[in-house]
């Protein structure tokens, strides 16, 4: 974990324990699905893990529920961008959190009594599914995630796209699907940023020539033009990928007043250390885990 002593400042005023030591705790719970009730049976029988973290006792479940929700992960993670993306072509895109169980909120939209207000309903691939939506950004060649935002369920990609483009400003590429194919969103790129857009077409949206506005047409003709880059947007869904299947993103039945954005950012970071330590490593950037050697 020298990774994280590089990257968090050390505290300006003394503390039982330190941002970076609480940090490496929260990340190892992370990568074996531990909750924050369980960091005590699971570390008292892992001290391998208590001794990498420099702790002589280990925290309490309030301490680690209290400390995470104080930590800036946005700032932590922006370090970690900042030292190993290569900033050449990224791609946005987004997937549901699942924050109860299907038949649950299908129980709780008969009767319009939703636990939290946040939450909402959302047409995927999959169907229709409720929860909060979770927005990001990746470095298509490094696989580090750049960014991320959590919002409700319902709200449209293309309303947060100015967000999640500002985060990869200095890019090359920004690849995104139909979602993203508006043209307030071509203006904001072409304004704002030094990336060329490689969006996906919407054909429900209309395609002829002479009524298209001139910077969607511009888009569009980009697409054609650098179609043969347009699948490594598939990268962004080999992410989500494991966000969902490894470090169990797909459903978040309970987190902390309910404090998606911490939740997420935990998540985040210890995927990015992951890809970062295969790559010392020279393995594959996502075929092990070997993120407590990093």
């Amino acid at each position: 974990m020298e990774i994280i002593d590089n990257i968090v400042s050390p505290d300006d005023r003394k503390r039982k324990y330190t941002d970076r030591q609480i940090l490496k705790v929260l990340i190892v719970l992370q990568i074996f699905n531990i909750s924050y009730r369980s960091a005590r049976i699971f570390l008292t029988n892992h001290e391998e893990y208590i001794r990498m973290a420099g702790l002589n006792e280990i925290p309490s479940f309030q301490t680690l529920s209290r400390r995470a929700r104080m930590i800036d992960l946005h700032a932590v993670n922006n370090e970690i961008t900042y030292l190993y993306s290569i900033e050449s072509i990224a791609a946005i895109d987004s997937f549901i959190i699942h924050t109860c169980k299907h038949s649950t909120a299908m129980r709780r939209k008969a009767w319009n009594n939703y636990k939290d207000p946040v939450s909402g309903w959302s047409k995927t691939t999959k169907g229709w599914s409720y929860g909060r939506k979770c927005h990001m950004a990746i470095d298509v060649d490094s696989l580090i995630i750049m960014e991320w935002m959590v919002t409700k369920g319902n709200m449209h990609d293309s309303h947060v796209s100015h967000d999640m483009v500002d985060s990869v400003r200095d890019f090359s590429y920004v690849l995104a699907d139909s979602a993203y194919d508006a043209s307030d969103i071509y203006d904001y790129i072409f304004e704002n940023t030094h990336a060329l857009p490689v969006i996906d077409t919407n054909r429900r949206r209309g395609i002829v020539d002479n009524r298209l506005p001139l910077n969607r047409k511009i888009g569009i003709d980009m697409r054609k033009e650098y179609a043969s880059m347009y699948p490594l947007r598939w990268e962004i869904e080999r992410t989500f990928s494991i966000l969902e299947e490894i470090l169990k993103c797909e459903n978040i039945w309970y987190t902390v007043n309910r404090d998606y954005d911490t939740a997420i950012g935990l998540k985040t970071i210890a995927y990015n250390l992951m890809i970062i330590s295969n790559m010392e490593l020279g393995e594959k950037p996502r075929e092990i885990m070997k993120i407590v050697n990093c």
